[in-house]
């Protein structure tokens, strides 16, 4: 290349790395420029002593914060770059202060916590644009601390030719303060409507409100905005069209994505089992959750919804979110209670199982409509008087369930005095069979007979209840019939046969001078026998060992008996021929 051409395009290069060069120059010293303001007393409170002051206060405090702001965001709109740089957030800060001075003017005892920051937000710079457009008397023309010393009855100052009125409060915190009165505070946006074609005063804070409502972020300006094409800025009904259309988009993509979830989730139940499955019930309603939060910081501090449209949508989105933090905890209590059940010492037919279910659920709603109703009451709306009508409805419907809630408390004796558990053998009135389940309402048996017997709790728990899996051995007792004819040296052989092998067995008990102490006795001069008792304890706890003691026993009884040579009697009549002699002749004749 010719040595004029290089010399030609390295001075293009060296011209506009200069201007590059002077380019940040000019916007370091721009940025260096900007009034460095500050607060004298950050932490002060806002004098508010007297009507004069507040509203001194007030006005000074709105002014110089709209100043701040002002010059911050014409020094930010001027800087390279789409983000406000570290030097103009320091700039706007004691704007903030300022503007939060004047914030603490207004009475918001009355509004709802979720809403107080945003109305006083909103208020303040409502109650500014009336004030810029309105006569006000001039200062010495306000009572005055002074004033309000004097005159101790005075508790209201009214903004002559207005309904905007300054009250002294009464009780709490800011007692013996005079503040905007809350009924002021209700009625600004009606007091704009009707001042907002009037001409601003001089030295007024003009176009703040719009500024305010139509830009995101409730403090800069944003470059994003003011790429926009000027029909997405136009005002409607309060709000900017591209606030419109955030809006619509920010709650589109806010239901969306937990429906997605709770198809997935629906789905994806069906391939398991419990707890994993009752667990996994809980995804939709927590990612629902962070869903409404997220839309909730998008619409208040990102797009910055305004006016009645953004206390609608926080009322509808705080109500949705504490509905379905209440349905969490309920479902997470729900889980819990599996996961418990799930343990493999506890039969999830069980009353345990059913026991830890409805104790869980209670707890959890219990848990969750207390959320609720503390929730909900962060934006206004009181459940109590909702409470207190199922409250009564309640109590009609208990009257008439009131043989559903027998069972239920039934089954709640159950659970404590735990006479039976499922899989044990009981006699209960004159049946007997093993538990199959026990409910809150009922409880199945199934009987000897191969019948399923389906008891209610209240009658179940009111019968005479016999736990044979609970013994810890079992009764063998029999009584023996022999025949008449036996001797007594046979009666005595049988007996102390009988005695020795009860000694002998290995399964039979013989604890003497004990509840279980075993005995062969001669009882009876039967109607056609002589019967004799066998009373032992076998050491067993169950019914076919137990049976098959019984039998091995028996046929010893046999044994004994026959080698004893007598024989067991049966029911038999003996009939006896005689003649009859008559009367006694001497006892007639001396009669």
């Amino acid at each position: 290349m010719p040595a004029h051409l290089i010399m030609k395009q390295s001075w293009r290069h060296l011209i506009m790395c200069a201007r590059l060069l002077l380019l940040a120059t000019l916007c370091t010293i721009q940025v260096l420029l900007l009034p460095a303001f500050s607060v004298e007393h950050p932490l002060a409170p806002p004098d508010t002593s007297s009507p004069q002051a507040t509203i001194r206060s007030f006005i000074e405090n709105v002014n110089e914060s709209h100043h701040i702001v002002m010059t911050a965001n014409e020094g930010y709109l001027k800087e390279p770059g789409l983000f406000p740089s570290a030097s103009v957030k320091d700039q706007v800060a004691p704007g903030i202060i300022l503007f939060e001075r004047a914030m603490d003017c207004l009475d918001t005892s009355e509004v709802p916590p979720r809403l107080e920051q945003d109305a006083a937000i909103e208020g303040t710079i409502l109650l500014k644009e009336i004030l810029d457009r309105i006569d006000i008397p001039p200062y010495d023309q306000i009572p005055d601390a002074d004033a309000v010393e004097m005159n101790k009855d005075l508790s209201r100052w009214t903004i002559p030719n207005t309904e905007i009125n300054l009250v002294k409060i009464i009780e709490g915190p800011r007692a013996g303060e005079f503040l905007f009165s809350s009924e002021t505070g209700a009625r600004l946006e009606e007091f704009y409507n009707k001042v907002k074609t009037l001409p601003y005063k001089p030295n007024s804070t003009e176009g703040f409100y719009r500024f305010y409502i139509s830009n995101p972020g409730q403090i800069l300006s944003s470059k994003w905005i003011q790429r926009l094409p000027d029909s997405f800025k136009r005002i409607y009904w309060d709000q900017a069209l591209w606030q419109w259309i955030s809006l619509g988009l920010a709650l589109s993509i806010a239901f969306w994505i937990p429906y997605t979830v709770l198809k997935w989730n629906q789905q994806r139940a069906v391939a398991i089992e419990p707890p994993q499955r009752t667990w996994e019930t809980v995804i939709p309603p927590v990612v629902t959750i962070l869903s409404l939060i997220t839309v909730d910081y998008i619409l208040d501090e990102l797009i910055n919804i305004t006016g009645q449209i953004l206390f609608l949508s926080l009322v509808v989105l705080e109500s949705l979110l504490w509905t379905v933090v209440a349905l969490t905890i309920f479902l997470i209590g729900n889980s819990v209670a599996e996961m418990i059940i799930a343990f493999p010492r506890i039969n999830s037919q069980s009353l345990d199982a059913s026991m830890i279910r409805t104790v869980s659920r209670l707890l959890s709603l219990a848990i969750g409509m207390t959320t609720l109703v503390l929730g909900i009451e962060r934006v206004g709306i009181s459940l109590i008087p909702i409470l207190a009508g199922l409250g009564i409805g309640g109590l009609a419907l208990a009257l008439a369930a009131r043989p559903t809630l027998e069972n239920i408390i039934a089954g709640l004796i159950l659970l404590v005095d735990r006479p039976v558990r499922v899989g044990e053998r009981c006699r209960f009135g004159q049946r007997e069979g093993t538990i199959q389940e026990i409910g809150l309402r009922s409880t199945r048996i199934r009987a000897v007979d191969g019948d399923l017997i389906s008891m209610p709790n209240s009658k179940f728990s009111e019968l005479e209840l016999t736990n044979r899996s609970r013994r810890n051995c079992m009764l063998l007792r029999q009584t023996l019939g022999l025949r008449y004819e036996t001797t007594p040296q046979q009666l005595n052989v049988v007996l102390a046969n009988l005695r020795e092998m009860i000694l002998t067995h290995p399964q039979l008990l013989e604890m003497k001078g004990s509840e279980k102490e075993a005995r062969v006795r001669f009882v009876n001069y039967g109607d056609y026998s002589l019967d004799i008792e066998i009373f032992v304890y076998v050491d067993t706890v169950t019914q076919p060992e137990f049976l098959d003691v019984q039998e091995g026993i028996l046929l010893q009884v046999n044994d004994i008996v026959q080698a004893a040579g007598t024989d067991f009697a049966f029911p038999s009549q003996t009939t006896y021929l005689a003649q009859d002699l008559g009367l006694n002749q001497n006892l007639m004749e001396q009669s």
